[in-house]
């Protein structure tokens, strides 16, 4: 317990979405054998242990006490309740959220200037490594400033879809390793995610609330995304099982394929309209009587 509990805070502390996958992932039977309250402890004093020797900033401190060891603990709790994994992620969702505008709006000048200091680094690093080529210089420094802006415009969003998506990694590497049934195929989001996509959608065509429609697209996209996935297993599952290297290659493809990752989240959300594996069932169905 003591080992998974310094990496979790390790790992937090290099990247927040890849700690909250390896706790997710690894500390369940901690978790679930009441020893929460121990682990939890440990991975406080850890945190503070390395805010101490000045490892993390104050930002950091934040988003690994109460962005992912919070976000983390709502996780197994619900699921200790019996919610199912979908749900459990709609939860973490919003309570990203809330932290996600808390993030934004107490912490958000030191997490400008710590982001500020970071691109001048790369800035100087870039002049330094191309001082014979003004051409690629001038490419590099054009990405990176449009890098910048981005992260600044949308530093909620981002931490909110990364909060979701390692939510959704890690509850897949923990029903794997646990051997609980899942039934991932029959992932089914609330339909309330349309009526936030709609007003989201309306954000973004006034011009003084764009950044913020944009900002509410990203939060949702990886429900939707999780939703797609969720239909292909349903439809091509069984085929897919059968081939562990069509199957990377087709996870190989859709981390790279940034068209293809949106196709899937779109084929997701429009089943949240139209139920898509009821109208499979319902095809097999008539088959079956017709046969």
């Amino acid at each position: 317990m003591f080992i998974i509990a310094i990496l979790s805070v390790l790992i937090s502390a290099f990247s927040p979405v890849l700690g909250l996958i390896f706790i997710i992932a690894y500390s369940g039977k901690y978790q679930e054998s009441k020893k929460e309250g121990l682990f939890y402890l440990i991975f406080l004093i850890t945190t503070l242990i390395f805010l101490s020797m000045n490892i993390i900033d104050a930002v950091r401190l934040s988003d690994i006490i109460i962005g992912i060891g919070m976000a983390s603990y709502l996780f197994f709790k619900l699921k200790s309740r019996n919610f199912d994994y979908a749900m459990i992620i709609i939860y973490v969702f919003l309570y990203s959220t809330i932290y996600g505008l808390f993030r934004h709006l107490v912490l958000g000048k030191k997490l400008l200037e710590t982001v500020s200091v970071a691109f001048e680094q790369s800035r100087e690093l870039i002049i330094a490594s191309f001082q014979n080529n003004p051409d690629q210089i001038n490419v590099f420094l054009d990405v990176l400033e449009k890098s910048r802006i981005f992260l600044e415009n949308f530093n909620i969003s981002i931490w909110i879809a990364g909060i979701v998506a390692a939510t959704y990694l890690g509850a897949l590497i923990l029903s794997k390793r646990a051997g609980s049934n899942w039934k991932h195929n029959e992932i089914r989001l609330p339909f309330f995610l349309i009526y936030f996509l709609i007003i989201v959608l309306v954000l973004v065509l006034l011009p003084k609330t764009k950044v913020v429609g944009l900002n509410g697209i990203l939060m949702v996209a990886p429900l939707f995304l999780i939703q797609g996935i969720s239909i292909l297993d349903f439809y091509w599952g069984n085929f897919f099982s059968k081939s562990k290297f069509l199957l990377y290659l087709l996870i190989f493809a859709m981390a790279l394929n940034l068209p293809l990752l949106v196709l899937v989240s779109l084929v997701g959300m429009f089943d949240i309209w139209f139920d898509f594996r009821k109208i499979k069932i319902t095809e097999d169905v008539h088959e079956n009587h017709l046969s």
